[in-house]
């Protein structure tokens, strides 16, 4: 992904200061969470501080709240990296992957018991 993991998770922090880091000691992640909202979080995946897994993962009160997340970054991915494969297109559970050179990106929605979008960007590639 271009960098090494401890300066994206630096960069993150200084362009977005209502996050804060997990302290907590992960061998393989670092962990960063939305101070004022808590509804936003982001791990960092690494392995000897090459970025393996980027996780975003946004809660909402409101399933619409998710859909409209879900959408608006389905469609921006789209026209970045095309039409993308669906592996589930229902009302309460979305998977959208987008494949490029450099590996996949995961855009998956889940209206169940807590709304959630989560965005997997991933060095793998999936076949």
């Amino acid at each position: 992904m271009g960098i090494p993991a401890r300066q994206m998770v630096d960069s993150l922090l200084q362009k977005m200061p209502n996050l804060w880091l997990d302290t907590t000691k992960f061998e393989d992640r670092y962990v960063m969470a939305d101070t004022l909202a808590r509804n936003f979080t982001v791990a960092v995946y690494h392995h000897n501080d090459t970025i393996v897994d980027i996780l975003e993962n946004y809660t909402a009160t409101y399933n619409d709240s998710t859909s409209h997340l879900w959408q608006a970054l389905h469609d921006e991915m789209e026209k970045v990296y095309g039409w993308p494969n669906m592996g589930k297109h229902g009302d309460l559970h979305k998977e959208a992957t987008f494949q490029n050179d450099k590996g996949t990106i995961l855009l998956t929605l889940l209206n169940t018991y807590s709304p959630t979008v989560t965005v997997r960007y991933s060095t793998e590639r999936r076949e």
